[in-house]
């Protein structure tokens, strides 16, 4: 029986034989690894995908919830991701309130409205209307 650190290793060098194999050799290894012929993609996709998948059947797969958000995203795992972690730093976010126009600018350390550093999208939206919200509610950051 393989020990943890042996398995691992072979994990390693699988992932280090991708890269030198030909579109030949990584057609077989896809039929290896998913049990059916390989979509015709180029050789710098499969070898990522396959990567992706010799570590998925080692260490397992992704979690429920991040595959719940890939499906809710067209299985794009990047969208899911940033859709998960909201909005990048520097992003503006616009919202008109009383027809007033109000801009919140997202830093890695908070959200920045009228030159003033707020902890969290909730609070600006309290500083704006005077009363609780939902920040990614009120900035309609969320689907519902």
């Amino acid at each position: 029986m393989e020990s943890s650190n042996e398995k691992q290793e072979s994990v390693r060098r699988q992932l280090l034989a991708l890269a030198q194999m030909s579109k030949t050799e990584l057609a077989e290894k896809w039929k290896d690894l998913f049990g059916r012929e390989p979509p015709n993609y180029g050789p710098v996709f499969m070898r990522k995908r396959l990567a992706f998948r010799v570590q998925e059947l080692f260490y397992g797969g992704l979690s429920p919830d991040l595959l719940k958000a890939m499906l809710r995203n067209g299985g794009d795992p990047v969208a899911a991701q940033a859709k998960k972690r909201g909005p990048r730093p520097g992003t503006i976010i616009v919202r008109m309130w009383h027809g007033e126009k109000h801009e919140v600018v997202i830093r890695a350390n908070g959200y920045e409205y009228n030159g003033q550093l707020y902890r969290s999208l909730t609070a600006v939206a309290r500083k704006i209307t005077g009363a609780h919200w939902n920040g990614k509610r009120f900035f309609q950051l969320t689907e519902d």
